[in-house]
């Protein structure tokens, strides 16, 4: 699997959560709050340590760490609302703009950043580098995400 596949797998499945955060709230699921703030534990924090400390600048691999344990910090205060019966808490974090929105939106653009900058410098020197968004431009949640309001 190339870079680029394995973050877009990486954002699918922490975007999945939040469908996972609703069965939880509707007493279909369970989460382990022990194991859900431990970015490390998780399918993208085994693939930073392995691959990305192979594959990503220094840099990009800080920046994700810190987005990526904001996202599972997020999680777990979302979960630990829900056991404490906090329902309306957790419906605003889970909210459409709300923290969970926020540090997915904020590890996703992290993620794909990495990817661009993996793939130009893997491209040798004779590639022309892809240009760079302007940083006045922002894409909609939907061109980063996937996601359509």
């Amino acid at each position: 699997m190339s870079i680029k596949e394995d973050i877009e797998q990486a954002i699918h499945a922490h975007d999945a959560w939040k469908a996972k955060f609703r069965d939880f709230l509707s007493g279909k699921a369970a989460f382990d709050l022990a194991t859900i703030g431990d970015a490390g534990a998780c399918h993208l924090g085994q693939w930073i340590e392995q691959e990305g400390c192979r594959l990503l600048s220094k840099k990009d691999r800080d920046e994700i760490c810190k987005r990526h344990t904001e996202f599972h910090r997020v999680a777990r205060a979302i979960v630990q609302k829900i056991k404490q019966k906090d329902f309306n808490g957790a419906r605003r974090d889970l909210a459409c703009e709300g923290v969970f929105d926020q540090a997915s939106l904020a590890l996703a653009v992290a993620l794909r950043k990495a990817t661009l900058h993996a793939s130009s410098s893997a491209a040798g020197p004779d590639t022309p580098p892809e240009p760079a968004a302007s940083p006045a431009s922002h894409p909609p949640e939907s061109a980063v995400t996937g996601r359509r309001r």
